[in-house]
Parts: C-alpha cells; structure tokens; sequence
C-alpha cells in the first residue's frame, strides 16, 4: 500500500520551489488548474505536476454510488488536477468500525489516514509512540502556511488541536461558526400548535401543555424520542435542571457526572408523568417505524438533525398540505434562561481528522497536500466543489447549481454532495456556512439552526482530552457496566418497573461502580487539557 517514490526528492524540490518563488511558476507554460497556494501577485494558482503518488485511506461516504472509488468522481479529479498530486484513494468497507484496526496493526499503512484514530484507546500520543503517525509540529510553518497561520492566530484553537504534549499531529476540520455546530434538536408539528392556539414551547411546563395538546389531536405517541442517546448526548430536557446523562463541567471547570446528581431525580419524575399520562412514547426502550409516526401524525414531537424537517415536509407535500414543522429551543424551567446543555458539535472535529504516517516518504509533498484544504482555493473545492459543475458565483457567492439541489440524475442532495464535496462529511478544511445554507434550503431549517445554538453547551461539556491508553482502558473497564446499568433502570423508572423512592439506591449502586475512580481520570485528562 505503501507509496513507491522514484521521483521524491525531485518532486518535493519542484513544489517547494513553487510554493516559494513566484519566478519559477511564472516559466510553467500550463498555468490552469489549482496548486498548494495563492500568489498575491496575481492571485492564480499553479499546479506542481510530478510522477509522485500519494496513497490516502479515506471514507467515500455517500458518493459512493457505483464509480469504482473517489478517484472516479469529480472531486477526487479536481483535488488531483488542482494540486497536481496523483492520489491512490483506499476507501474502508462502509460501516466498518475494525478496518482500521487490522490495516494499522498490519504495518501496511498508507501515507495519509482520513479517519478518527483520537476515539481509539491511548488516542493520538499512542499512535505517535507505535510509530504509526508522525509529529507534525516543526514542519508546519514551512510545509502547512495555511494550517499553520490558522493555528498561530487563535489561541484556543491551537490548544483544541495540539496533543497533552503540546504537539501537533493533525489536520483537522474547524467548524468556526455556531450554526454548524448545532444541527439537531426537538421539532414539532406547529400546524396543530396553531391549531391548538398555544407558542412553540420553551418552558417544560409548556412542554406539558403542548403535549397534552398532541395527544387530544389524536397523537398516540406525543413524544418519541430515544432518551437513552438523545439525553447523553445533549442533555435535552435533562439540561433544563443543570445535568446530563453524562460526564460534564460544572460552572468551576470540575467533572461531575449526572446520574449522581440530586437534579436527576426530577428528570426521571418528570418523564414517568409523561409516560404515565400518555404524553411520551410507550414503545420508549425501543421506537420502531418512527418515520411513519412522524407522517401519520401519531408523534408530534421528536428530536432529530435539522435534514427531517425537509425530509418530511416533502414527503407531505401533497398527503398533507397543511403539515409544518418547526424547531423548539432546548427546554428550561424559567423563560429567559438558556439550557445548561443542548447540542452543540466541537469547534474542532476529530473525526475526518488528516494525519501522515510513518511509510510516507514524502512528508513534504504530504503535508501541503493537506495544507491545501487551508487554502482559499481548496476551502472552495472542498465546501462547493467544481465552478460551472456544482457551483457558480452569483453575486460573490457560491451557489449550489441543479447538479446539487436538483439532480438530473435522481440522486440525492447528500449522495451528489459525496460527489463533489467534503463539507457534507468531514475531511482536513474548515467548514463554511454558506454550504449549510443551501444544504438546509427551508427557512424552517436555517431557522432551527439558529435556534438550537442558543445553549449553554460548550460551557458544560467535556473539552477534547486525551487519555493515556490506560486510562483509556480503565475507563471503559468502568463506565461500559455503568452505561447498561443506568440506561436500564433509567427505563424502569420511566416506565414504573421501579418506584421512585428507591433513586438512592440506583445512586449509591453507580458509587459502587467505582464511578469516582471514573471521575477522576476524566479530570485528570480535563487538567492536562488546561495546561496545553
């Protein structure tokens, strides 16, 4: 798998000499195409052409759709032509969660990993001390200009990407604008909200009332969603009494963990009144044919990514033209508070994360490979693709044409995306608003998006630590019987297998789970962060 270099060195001393001086590009007789950089004195870009071949593991998300790989699609062409690296795309098995594994425990690596190594045990620094990626740092100012000059402007930036060493090993996605970072929340039918005379919710005893509402419509289910990775995840309802199901911040920088918090116990009564009364889903531990739900109007609230709003508007178009959905902000118990929770994505993604790995012989020509996504020309390649082909500027804009939003093919949006773009999955770039505009093209969409970002989330979270491979091992060893555990019985409270009045003992059974040991680590690995 393992790139085999004949012309390296040559091709590494062409492209810095294009990178670095403006007389030798001027004397390339083919000035189209893309390269690695943009020249002030006449803003084009030059392609740097050598016989060098860069192997790069990568998902092929949904593009794939019968071309024989990325190599076969527009985008896979253009990031070739516009850099002049010829690329030798691998693309894992979709769904596959081991590939990875066996393809780095195999020594067969290719020059450049696509992938989120930070979520494996020991992280990054482990991977670094195995010998499988390289430390990037000294070479970033002259190899990676762009990345570089990002990282050197924004403080909390730099410390988002750099390891618990104070190292640099990835190129990552930055996703710097609020919007793109809180994609999903609750939705609700506001047809019958109108109907009913009663506001979007904000409150949770609005939610009751606007749940009961649901329910006299003819709504079976009022409320479906899966609170087992909803609530985990972001806190939904939990948020409004200042927890989560899940490990998280308090407002003096320490690790708590929600099931141990006496707020919890409110949760838990709140959703077995619901369920009791009929107002949330009574198939809870395991919702089934939700989209028919949805549509038949037997749930009229849920929690999703803002995609299902036109998903589903489409889908009632003619069935039900009165059919509208609109997003509702995180719960809280006063109007006039922000949610201590809610979702809200990481300015910096370790999924889609670059990284070069020891069998590159070439770190050079790798590295402004990647650097080129920083670049002004790759930001537009990879968030909009090919000019004439998936967009045109119109009014300084660039705007998705009919091969994206109309697809004379029947593809998809998000499949004809994976054609062109990355900024619909991840990849080393920083993601641009002006894609989700058009990816969510309802002003019910755009709207939601707004809405949900309006949380306190990024407060309370846990930041992007690492932990060492030990503690990545007692962690889990830890917290996999505790998830089972809590996430079962949150249910049997829910549902009434067990009363109320024995919450303590469910608490006192996690303390004997060794979770202050858990808790422990995970601060550690918080105090390390601060100290980068």
């Amino acid at each position: 798998m393992k790139s085999k270099l004949l012309k390296a060195s040559a091709c590494a001393v062409a492209l810095a000499m294009a990178l670095g001086t403006m007389t030798a590009c001027n004397k390339q007789e083919e000035k189209t195409g893309g390269g690695a950089i943009e020249y002030a004195a006449d803003g084009k870009i030059y392609p740097v052409k050598c016989d060098d071949t860069l192997s790069m593991w990568i998902d092929i998300g949904s593009a794939d759709n019968g071309e024989s790989g990325m190599e076969a699609t527009p985008l896979g062409k253009a990031w070739m032509e516009q850099t002049g690296v010829n690329l030798e795309f691998i693309h894992p098995t979709a769904g596959s969660t081991e590939q990875l594994s066996l393809t780095i425990a195999s020594g067969d690596l290719p020059d450049i990993l696509i992938a989120n190594i930070a979520q494996e045990s020991g992280g990054v620094a482990k991977y670094a001390a195995d010998g499988v990626i390289i430390d990037l740092t000294d070479n970033l100012k002259e190899f990676a200009p762009n990345y570089n000059a990002m990282i050197e402007a924004d403080e909390n930036l730099a410390k988002m990407i750099k390891s618990d060493d104070g190292r640099f090993y990835s190129f990552n996605m930055i996703l710097n604008e609020d919007v793109l970072r809180s994609t999903a929340g609750f939705i609700l039918r506001k047809d019958i909200l109108d109907k009913a005379g009663l506001s979007v919710p904000e409150t949770v005893d609005e939610w009751t009332e606007v749940l009961r509402a649901y329910k006299a419509n003819g709504a079976n289910a009022p409320l479906s969603y899966d609170i087992s990775f909803w609530e985990q995840y972001g806190g939904m309802f939990t948020g409004a009494y200042g927890t989560i199901m899940n490990f998280y911040l308090d407002e003096n920088g320490k690790v708590k963990y929600g099931y141990l918090d006496e707020s919890m116990r409110d949760v838990f009564q709140l959703f077995a009144d619901w369920y009791k009364e009929g107002l949330l889903d009574q198939n809870i531990v395991k919702i089934t044919d939700e989209d028919a739900r949805i549509t038949n109007s037997n749930t009229c609230a849920y929690a999703a990514w803002a995609s299902s709003i036109n998903k589903f508007s489409k889908a009632m178009t003619d069935k039900n033209p009165e059919f509208e959905l609109v997003a509702a902000p995180f719960p809280v118990l006063n109007k006039g508070e922000n949610s201590r929770f809610g979702i809200k994505t990481e300015k910096v993604l370790k999924a889609g994360a670059g990284y070069i790995t020891t069998a590159c012989e070439n770190v050079e020509l790798a590295m402004r490979f990647l650097d080129y996504g920083y670049s002004e020309a790759g930001h537009t390649l990879l968030n909009f693709g090919v000019e004439g082909e998936s967009f045109t500027m119109v009014d300084g804009k660039p705007t998705y044409t009919e091969v994206i939003t109309n697809n004379p093919d029947g593809l998809s949006m998000s499949q004809v995306m994976g054609r062109y773009i990355r900024a619909n999955t991840s990849g080393p770039f920083v993601q641009d608003p002006r894609y989700l505009e058009q990816y969510y093209p309802m002003p019910q969409q755009q709207d939601a998006v707004k809405i949900w970002s309006q949380c306190d989330a990024e407060n309370r979270a846990i930041p992007n630590v690492s932990f060492t491979q030990d503690e990545s091992t007692e962690v889990s060893s830890i917290m996999n019987p505790i998830n089972t555990y809590a996430s079962e019985n949150m249910y049997k409270f829910i549902m009434g297998i067990e009363p109320m009045d024995k919450y303590d003992a469910f608490v006192e059974k996690i303390k004997s789970m060794d979770i202050e040991r858990a808790i422990e680590i995970y601060q550690a690995a918080v105090d390390r962060y601060n100290n980068r």
